[in-house]
């Protein structure tokens, strides 16, 4: 799973960014620019997420040392900021900046965002997860059932591959539908545990030709198992 580090000072931008990513990529969050470089040194990331105005400092400044004083000229860098005007964006392209997105911001785009640039970059690494006979992209939220030489491609929605992967993840663990809710759709008081139902009934239609299923655990919840 590709490795994003988030820099910004904003506990809301990070809620907002940990939900659109959700499941997609390990994201990793500080709120400052000592500790973001102390991370660097010591972990490999895929991509930064990094905000212009911090407590210790400016975002292109920052940017402009990870690219030229850290060596990592080839690491995708977004810059995340309310600064708007042309001289900004400028300034941020100039210090090495790959993109700059605009808050207030909508998570899709910056997920799509965050999608091209880690395409454009070309890793040779699989951004994909297998269990079994089921293969998920993580890029493309993607579901390919391979039995023997056959690969079939199983059609989910957005929030259909998000559940099943979830699950998927921890075989065997019972997930409770607040637990689903929770990881899911975060914070959305308008989504009922009946919606949580429904999406595991079709999900389990879907996959029903895989050695795997979900399974209801009567009063508890549902769980990724073998098809016995």
């Amino acid at each position: 799973m590709k490795k994003i580090l988030l820099i910004d000072d904003d506990m809301d931008i990070h809620n907002v960014v940990r939900h659109a990513l959700t499941d997609q990529f390990d994201l990793e969050s500080v709120y400052d620019l000592k500790t973001a470089e102390l991370k660097l040194g010591k972990e490999e990331f895929d991509l930064i997420i990094l905000d212009e105005m911090l407590p210790d400092g400016r975002g292109t400044d920052f940017c402009f040392k990870v690219k030229k004083d850290l060596g990592k000229e080839h690491l995708p860098l977004i810059m995340l900021t309310q600064r708007r005007d042309l001289v900004d964006k400028l300034t941020a392209f100039n210090s090495g900046a790959d993109d700059y997105v605009i808050k207030p911001f909508e998570p899709l785009e910056l997920l799509a965002r965050i999608n091209a640039r880690l395409r454009i970059q070309g890793s040779s690494e699989s951004n994909s997860f297998v269990k079994g006979d089921l293969e998920f992209d993580l890029t493309t939220q993607g579901l390919i059932l391979n039995r023997g030489e056959e690969a079939t491609t199983i059609v989910l929605t957005p929030i259909e591959f998000k559940i099943l992967y979830l699950m998927a993840k921890k075989e065997g663990q019972v997930f409770s539908r607040d637990a689903i809710l929770e990881a899911i759709w975060g914070n959305d008081k308008h989504v009922v545990d009946r919606t949580v139902d429904q999406h595991i009934s079709k999900v389990r239609k879907k996959i029903k030709d895989s050695q795997y299923t979900v399974k209801a655990s009567h009063g508890l919840g549902y769980a990724f198992l073998k098809d016995s």
